[in-house]
C-alpha cells in the first residue's frame, strides 16, 4: 500500500466560524504546488467545504491559506450534462440563469469519493458524470467520464472567475484562456492568475452570468462541449501570475513529461510518495499511522509556489512592483505561525527548500524594503511582531544560507526593525517607542505580544550578526532582546503592559483575552520568551516557582474573559472544550509550553504533558485537530514532537528532545543519512523516556544539535510510567541565552 493511500485529505475539515477542527481544506495538490484544488460543497462561505454537505458545486483552483485570510486569484470549475427538456429550456432563454446555475449544484457521494493529496474523484449523482482530478505544481488534469449520457447528451464545462477578469475561446474551441484576479486583501491590490485550458473536445461560449461569491463579484462561463463521442473529456489546465503565455508554457513544460493521463498520476503519486517516505514510523495502532502521515502531508501544503520557469531562469511577477523579477516566490505564508514548526522541520526533511524560501524573503525586502509577515498574495500585515526574521536567524545559523546573502538579510533584519513605514502592514509598529522606553506602551494593541515579539526578533538579528562576526552589532541586539524584563510583574507572575510613565495597567485577571494580548491571555502569551526560559525562570524565582506556575497553568480552570475582544472567539471555545487548563495547544503562543518543564528541570513532565496532548486531541478523521491548522503549522507541531523533537528556539541550532510516539521512525536525510529512533515500549500509559542512547551511549542532554541530526544517528529510548521527581542539572537543559551569551547581555 502507498502512503497516499492512508490519507484522507478531508481531515481537519468539519469546521464552524464558533469552533475550528482544522480550518482546513481538503487539499488535491503537488507539495508546495501554486494552485490548490479543493471540491466546493457551498457558495458564499469562506469554509467553502464541509464534509457533512451532501452536495458539491464543482472544484476550486485556490490560493485560500485559511478562512480567516479569504482566497484570491481563484477559478470556479465545474462540469454538468442536461436532458433534451433542460437544454430547449436554455436555448428558449426561459430562466436561463436559474436553470444552468441550478445544474451546478448536484449531490454526490462522500463514502465513494476519494480525497487524496494526488488524487480526487467523485461522481455527479444528478447526471452520472465522473470527474477525476489528477494535481501538479502550476495546474492539473481533469478527466470527465460520461455514464447513462443517452438522456444527459448535453455537456457543459462551467467556469466561474472574477467579474474584472476575462475569458476567451480559441477559433477550434479546444483553449480556453483568461484571467481572474480576485482579492480578499492585498497591499497593492495588483495580484491576478492567468489560465490556460485545452480541451479533448471543442466548446463554443454560449451564456455568461454575473453573480456573488464571498463578497466577490464574480462572471461564471458556460461553455457548451460539442460534437462529443467519446465516452470521457479530457482537460489540461495550468495557471501562471505572469501571462498567458507562460501559462501555456507552464502546461505544455508538464505535458512534454508526462503526455497521459497515467503518466501524469504515476507522476504526482511518485512526487508525494518520495515526500512521504522521507519519513518512516512503526506501530501497532494504524490509526496513529493514518494521523502521523496526514498531518505530514499538511507540511507541504504551504507556502505556495509563485514562481515560474521564464527562458530557463526562475522569475516570479512582483505584487510589489508590477514587474517581472529574477528568483523565487513563495506565497499563503504567515510567518508568525510558520517559524515556531514549519521551518525548523523543514531545515532536517527539505533543506534543499530553504535557500528557496529565503531567496523569496529576501526578493520581497528589494522590491518593497520591508520583509514580509503574512503574505496573500502580498503583504497583509496581520499578527504581531516581525517573525519572519526567526525563519532567517534560523536558516543562517544553520550553514543553509551563503554569507553574503547572510550579509544582506542582516541589513534588512536591522532596517525593518529600526526604520518606521509609512504603511501600516510593514514593519515594526511603534518601533520607535520601543526603542525608547524599552517597551511598547499599553496604548498600542497587543503591546504585550509585540513587545515580547519585537525581544526575540532582536535575538534574531543577534544571532546572525554574531554568525558573521559583527559583534558589535550581536551586542547591540542581545541587549535588547531583553526588553521583555520591563513588562513581567512579580506580583502577579505575569507579563502586564505599561504606560509610557513606567507604571503597569490594571491587570485584574490572568484569564482576560485580547487588548494587550494575542488570541490569548496573560497565562498563554507570558511564556513567550523562546530565547531566555532559563532567565524567564530567574524572573518566576527558580525552578520551583516556575514549575509551580506551569503546573499551576495545565491544572486549571480552563476559563476566560473575552476582554479586549468583546465577544467570544473560537480560540476562546476551543480551550475549555480541550480541558488542558490554561495549555491552548490549539494556538500558536502554547506551542512551546509543554518543553518548558524541560527547562526548569523536569522533562518528564514535558513527556506527560505532550504525550497527553498528542494521543488526545489530534486524529485522522473530520474533525482531526484541537484549532486552527494554520498554514501546516500544527501539523508540524504534531509531526515533529511524535517523533521526539522540538525547535522551541528557532534561529538556535538545537532541538529539544521530547517523547517518540513510535516504535521505530527512521528520517532519511537529502545527504543520504538517517535518523533513527527507537522505543522499548508504545503503550500509551508508558509516558516518559525513563534514559535515552544516542549511537550507543547514555545520553542526559535533553538537546541534540543540528549538525549532530543532519549527520545521522540513532536515539533509544526506554519508556516508563513514574515521572522522576528530581531535577535535572543546568548544564543538562536547552539553550538560553544567559547560559549560552552571557557576556554579550551588555548587563
Amino acid at each position: 500500500m502507498k502512503i497516499v493511500d492512508l490519507i484522507d485529505t478531508r481531515q481537519g475539515t468539519n469546521n464552524h466560524h464558533t469552533i475550528g477542527k482544522g480550518n482546513v481544506l481538503p487539499i488535491t495538490a503537488a507539495p508546495f504546488a501554486m494552485n490548490h484544488f479543493v471540491m466546493q460543497t457551498r457558495r458564499n462561505d469562506v469554509r467553502y467545504f464541509n464534509p457533512n454537505d451532501a452536495a458539491n458545486v464543482g472544484v476550486r483552483v485556490t490560493h485560500q491559506p485559511s478562512p480567516w485570510m479569504g482566497d484570491f486569484a481563484f477559478i470556479n470549475i465545474n462540469t454538468f450534462s442536461l436532458t433534451d427538456e433542460t437544454y430547449q429550456q436554455v436555448k428558449d432563454g426561459n430562466q436561463k440563469d436559474a436553470v444552468l446555475m441550478s445544474h451546478q449544484t448536484s449531490g454526490y457521494r462522500a463514502t465513494d469519493a476519494v480525497f487524496q493529496p494526488n488524487y480526487l474523484m467523485y461522481e455527479r449523482l444528478r447526471d452520472k458524470l465522473m470527474v477525476e482530478l489528477i494535481p501538479n505544481t502550476y495546474g492539473a488534469h481533469i478527466a470527465i467520464k460520461r455514464r447513462y449520457y443517452e438522456r444527459n447528451k448535453h455537456p457543459f464545462l462551467s467556469l466561474g472567475i472574477a467579474e474584472t477578469g476575462w475569458l476567451s475561446v480559441s477559433e477550434d474551441g479546444k483553449t480556453v484562456t483568461g484571467y481572474t484576479n480576485q482579492l480578499s486583501g492585498s497591499k497593492y491590490k495588483k495580484y491576478g492568475m492567468y489560465f490556460t485550458f485545452h480541451l479533448s473536445s471543442p466548446v463554443t461560449l454560449g451564456h455568461q452570468t454575473n453573480y456573488k461569491e464571498e463578497n466577490h463579484a464574480m462572471t461564471v462561463y458556460y461553455l457548451e462541449f460539442e460534437g462529443v463521442t467519446a465516452d470521457e473529456i479530457s482537460i489540461d489546465f495550468a495557471g501562471s501570475y505572469i501571462s498567458v503565455e507562460q501559462a501555456e508554457q507552464n502546461l505544455s513544460n508538464h505535458l512534454q513529461a508526462y503526455p497521459s493521463k497515467a503518466e501524469q498520476l504515476d507522476h504526482i503519486t511518485t512526487e508525494w510518495e518520495n515526500y512521504l517516505n522521507k519519513i518512516d514510523v512503526q506501530h501497532s495502532d494504524l490509526d496513529l499511522i493514518k494521523t502521523f502521515y496526514s498531518n505530514l502531508y499538511r507540511t507541504a501544503t504551504f507556502p505556495q509556489t509563485a514562481h515560474e520557469l521564464v527562458d530557463g531562469e526562475v522569475k516570479h511577477y512582483s505584487a510589489y512592483t508590477q514587474k517581472v523579477e529574477p528568483g523565487h516566490f513563495y506565497t499563503s505564508n504567515g510567518y508568525w505561525d510558520t517559524f515556531r514548526s514549519n521551518y525548523p522541520f523543514y531545515a532536517i526533511v527539505v533543506p534543499e527548500r530553504i535557500p528557496q524560501f529565503i531567496d523569496s524573503i529576501i526578493s520581497i525586502a528589494r522590491e518593497d524594503r520591508y520583509l514580509p509577515k503574512w503574505l496573500s498574495p502580498d503583504e497583509r500585515g496581520l499578527m504581531p511582531g516581525t517573525l519572519v526574521d526567526a525563519v532567517i536567524a534560523d536558516a543562517v545559523v544553520k550553514g543553509l544560507v551563503d554569507l553574503e546573502l547572510a550579509e544582506e538579510l542582516l541589513d534588512a533584519m536591522i532596517f525593518n526593525a529600526d526604520t518606521p513605514s509609512e504603511h501600516e502592514l510593514e514593519g515594526r509598529e511603534g518601533g520607535h517607542d520601543y526603542a525608547e522606553y524599552g517597551y511598547l506602551p499599553a496604548d498600542y494593541h497587543e503591546s504585550v505580544n509585540k513587545t515580547l515579539d519585537y525581544a526575540y526578533s532582536d535575538f534574531c538579528i543577534a544571532q546572525v550578526a554574531n554568525y558573521l562576526n559583527k559583534e558589535d552589532i550581536a551586542q547591540t541586539y542581545y541587549k535588547r532582546s531583553l526588553s521583555y524584563r520591563h513588562l513581567f510583574k512579580k506580583d502577579l507572575n505575569q507579563m502586564v503592559a505599561k504606560n509610557k510613565d513606567g507604571n503597569f495597567v490594571n491587570q485584574e485577571v490572568a484569564h482576560r483575552w485580547g487588548q494587550h494580548y494575542t488570541e490569548g491571555s496573560a497565562w498563554q502569551n507570558s511564556l513567550s520568551v523562546f530565547h531566555n526560559v532559563s532567565d524567564l525562570i530567574d524572573l518566576y524565582g527558580g525552578d520551583q516557582e516556575f514549575y509551580a506556575h506551569l503546573e499551576n497553568l495545565v491544572n486549571s480552570e480552563p476559563i476566560y474573559e473575552s476582554g479586549g475582544y468583546g465577544f467570544e472567539i473560537h480560540e476562546m471555545i476551543e480551550l475549555a472544550i480541550q480541558k488542558f487548563g490554561q495549555l491552548a495547544i490549539s494556538n500558536q503562543p502554547s506551542f512551546h509550553i509543554p518543553h518548558l518543564f524541560t527547562y526548569a528541570g523536569y522533562p518528564h513532565m514535558s513527556h506527560i504533558t505532550l504525550k497527553a496532548l498528542m494521543l488526545n486531541l489530534f486524529h485522522h478523521d473530520i474533525n482531526g485537530y484541537p484549532g486552527d491548522e494554520d498554514n501546516g503549522s500544527l501539523a508540524s507541531w504534531f509531526v515533529m514532537n511524535a517523533l521526539g523533537l522540538y525547535s522551541v528556539t528557532p534561529g538556535t541550532d538545537q532541538y529539544v528532545l521530547g517523547i517518540s510516539l513510535f516504535k521505530h521512525a527512521s528520517i532519511h536525510l537529502n545527504n543520504g543519512n538517517t535518523i533513527v529512533i527507537n522505543s522499548t515500549d508504545t503503550e500509551s500509559y508508558l509516558n516518559i523516556v525513563q534514559n535515552r542512547t544516542v549511537d550507543g551511549e547514555e545520553y542526559d542532554q535533553q538537546y541534540v544539535t543540528y549538525d549532530q541530526l543532519m549527520s545521522g544517528l540513532t536515539i533509544e529510548q526506554q519508556l516508563g510510567m513514574m515521572p522522576s521527581l528530581k531535577a535535572i542539572d543546568d548544564n543538562l537543559r536547552p539553550y538560553s541565552l544567559n547560559k549560552y551569551h552571557h557576556n554579550k547581555q551588555g548587563e
